[in-house]
């Protein structure tokens, strides 16, 4: 006996899909029959006009790429160059244009196999393939190929007939050309012989299709001749002239009386002329097998019907149990009830879904979790971001500062220290965003270290560089520079009365797609020891490299890289190393 917990839910699926379809199909067919005649008799001119519409699109692609090898032809040097002989009436160089134009003549019929031969008229002599015998007897004037393109100027197509300027009769369809030139010429002819054969054969290939399919021109006459009984007779007899004739429609179809039967006729006109691809079939083939049909249909829906009737039911219940059951655990979870379990003992693609959404609900859970780390992360280290700039101890400084130079009358140096604590704290508040400019953050640390300067005077001297301009417009999380020159002067400088030095420079790298900023400076270092504890978060100090390095991580990611190089008594080196993130236009000012 067969599990079916095991079968796979597909299986389940299609042999649903395959009962349903059945019994639809089969329904269908009685409901249908009342009405299969004409049904039959629309179905079969609607399947044969997709056909004849195909057959025009593939015939109008194999014309059009016959115009476009032709046109190459035109436009090659040989060509042209026979051309200009033409237009100064040179006919010296005639057989070096003939065997130069030979292998024109041979890489278009080769691009083109439909091509029968290629034929060239010129005031200064005929041009043509030197592989082709050409009937001597007969000039280009005389033939009917003068006639119509005299009478039409531009590009004629000409319907089958025997090929008249090259020994062997050959059947063709011509299309005589124009030249392609960038002056005037006259009496310069181009005419491509087509094979009719090949022709037809493209209209309407060997298949098994009732319907015949053939080409008539805008004089409803055959563009190749038919062997095709009933195609000469609905050519003679005219019913098919208002399909050739209505230019209101490109494609359509109708039924045609012809010797007391009933013809189904189709048609679609090409895009690059004036033919027009026809189809004809017989009614009464169409519907021959409609009789036995009839029963089979009959037969079939009554008992496709009882056993739908007795299956469909209890498939239909089997089928939507897991569904139902993964219905409610979701239901359960739109309720905030991330506890909610599939549960199936089968196998199949359903259950398979299901055990999924158990893993999406936990995965859930676990970002639900990491979210909330990360933003408390990230309140902390704004918290202390914001904190750093508003040290008591280092306004308690700067204002002291102040004090003493107003006391001792040094006016100037005090209200630059003023502007630029005002500064200092415009910039670094920014409007309550967290990302500013690379500019604006230099900006604010050059304010810092003005106003350390004047606090600790004759300490330490600063230099600020910026290696590619186009980095001052990047977007950088704010205040990431004031932690690490506040440790070159509390820590570095500790200790020293003059001579120390704080170089800040920024580069960029547009191929690796990063930045770099270095706070150097030559103080007195630190141990290995030290260094490392550096990385690390450190609450009792306020604001540690920790802290800061945690704030880009938060904005780069993983991406984003600090070094530190020191050792007592050599300064201290630190580098960011970043990617490029873009500008960050809110930021301007």
């Amino acid at each position: 006996m067969i599990d079916l917990n095991k079968i796979s839910f597909r299986g389940k699926l299609r042999s649903a899909f395959l009962a349903v379809t059945i019994l639809s199909i089969l329904i269908t067919g009685v409901f249908s029959y009342s009405i299969a005649a004409n049904r039959m008799e629309t179905n079969a001119m609607k399947l044969t006009q997709d056909a004849v519409v195909k057959s025009a699109q593939i015939a109008d692609e194999k014309l059009s790429k016959l115009m476009i090898v032709m046109m190459t032809f035109m436009i090659s040097q040989p060509f042209q160059s026979m051309l200009k002989d033409v237009l100064f009436g040179e006919k010296g160089q005639y057989f070096t244009h003939l065997a130069n134009l030979d292998n024109v003549f041979s890489q278009a019929r080769m691009a083109e196999p439909l091509i029968h031969s290629i034929y060239v008229s010129t005031p200064i002599g005929e041009f043509y393939p030197l592989s082709m015998n050409r009937n001597r007897q007969t000039s280009f004037a005389d033939t009917p190929l003068f006639g119509r393109v005299s009478e039409q100027k531009r590009n004629v197509w000409v319907e089958g007939h025997e090929d008249s300027l090259f020994l062997g009769k050959a059947r063709v369809v011509s299309l005589i050309l124009e030249p392609i030139a960038d002056f005037p010429l006259k009496d310069v002819y181009v005419v491509v012989n087509i094979r009719e054969e090949g022709l037809r054969k493209l209209v309407a290939p060997d298949t098994a299709e009732m319907a015949s399919r053939f080409l008539l021109d805008s004089n409803v006459q055959l563009v190749a001749t038919e062997p095709d009984t009933l195609v000469r007779q609905a050519v003679g007899s005219g019913i098919l002239a208002p399909f050739v004739h209505n230019r209101d429609q490109e494609t359509g179809y109708s039924s045609e009386i012809l010797n007391g039967d009933t013809y189904l006729i189709n048609y679609a006109r090409l895009g690059i002329n004036d033919w027009t691809i026809l189809s004809i079939q017989s009614k009464a083939d169409v519907l021959k097998d409609m009789n036995d049909v009839k029963w089979l249909i009959l037969l079939l829906t009554v008992c496709c019907f009882i056993v739908t009737v007795l299956v469909s039911d209890g498939l239909t219940r089997y089928l939507l149990k897991p569904l139902l059951g993964l219905q409610r655990v979701m239901k359960r979870v739109e309720g905030n009830d991330l506890t909610a379990r599939f549960e199936s003992r089968s196998s199949d693609e359903l259950a398979q879904v299901g055990h999924r959404f158990n893993r999406m609900l936990e995965q859930i859970v676990v970002l639900i979790e990491e979210v909330r780390q990360a933003e408390a992360n990230k309140r902390s280290a704004e918290i202390k971001a914001l904190s750093a700039q508003m040290d008591p101890h280092f306004l308690y400084n700067t204002l002291n500062t102040i004090y003493w130079k107003l006391k001792l009358g040094q006016v100037e140096p005090s209200q630059r220290m003023v502007v630029a604590l005002s500064r200092l704290f415009q910039i670094g508040l920014n409007k309550g965003n967290e990302i500013t400019t690379l500019d604006k953050e230099l900006q604010h640390v050059r304010q810092y270290l003005e106003l350390q300067a004047f606090c600790y005077e004759s300490l330490f001297e600063y230099d600020i560089q910026v290696r590619v301009p186009w980095l001052t417009d990047l977007a950088v999380p704010r205040i990431m520079l004031q932690p690490l020159v506040e440790n070159s002067i509390l820590h570095g400088f500790g200790g020293m009365e003059s001579g120390g030095r704080i170089t800040i420079e920024a580069d960029g790298d547009m191929e690796r797609q990063r930045w770099f900023i270095t706070v150097k400076d030559n103080g007195r270092g630190m141990d290995e020891t030290t260094v490392r504890s550096l990385h690390r978060p450190e609450p009792e100090r306020g604001y540690a490299l920790g802290n800061m390095f945690s704030r880009l991580r938060l904005y780069y990611g993983d991406e984003a890289d600090i070094t530190i190089e020191s050792a007592p008594d050599e300064g201290t080196t630190v580098r960011l190393s970043m990617p490029l993130k873009g500008t960050n236009p809110d930021a301007q000012s």
